[in-house]
């Protein structure tokens, strides 16, 4: 029989019972305290834990390590603008659906149309302007749910984008029963 076969860890260290609880193998001098059963783990003991500004710890770096400039450029596709315009107008109540929105007279080259968002990016001012058009449930107050699209629409772009947000312009384009009345009438 091998060392293994009688109970002991590869190391040479006696195995726990079953159901004693986690084993840890390694060497004893790296092994910190073991927590209870079913208990949470403890927080990572990193200067920086949490937040938007975390950044990676690879190769035992520091977050003071990231100080010199780097050349390259940042960009952000017209598509993943609109896709969160998209998705932060779709967050309200009332919103039945985005509805394809077409571009207007005085769209430029420079605009991107994706589902029911138009997205017009001004990259040297470091601003964009959206046009978003929906169709409300019946029944909602079309206003009251336009302001809503606006403001979400404005606070989440501008959160997740990091630049301004010139405007938000909503347009009701339809109304729509909601999704549990049109079953049922189907």
């Amino acid at each position: 029989m091998t060392g293994l076969d009688k109970g002991f860890s590869g190391s040479g260290e006696p195995r726990p019972e079953p159901g004693a609880g986690p084993y840890f193998p390694g060497p004893a001098a790296r092994r910190g305290p073991v927590p209870p059963p079913r208990a949470p783990l403890p927080a990572p003991t990193s200067a920086v834990t949490s937040g938007a500004n975390v950044l990676p710890m690879t190769l035992h770096g520091t977050p003071g390590d990231i100080t010199t400039a780097v050349d390259g450029r940042i960009t952000i596709e017209n598509g993943v603008i609109g896709k969160i315009a998209e998705l932060a107008a779709l967050e309200i109540g009332g919103v039945a659906a985005l509805v394809p929105a077409s571009p207007g007279p005085d769209a430029q080259k420079s605009d991107t149309v994706r589902a029911g968002v138009r997205v017009d990016l001004d990259e040297h001012a470091d601003e964009v302007a959206l046009d978003v058009a929906i169709a409300v449930e019946y029944g909602t107050v079309i206003k009251d749910v336009a302001k809503l699209v606006k403001a979400n629409v404005a606070r989440v772009a501008g959160l997740m984008l990091g630049m301004r947000i010139a405007a938000v312009n909503v347009s009701v384009e339809d109304v729509r029963l909601p999704a549990d009345q049109a079953a049922t009438r189907a």
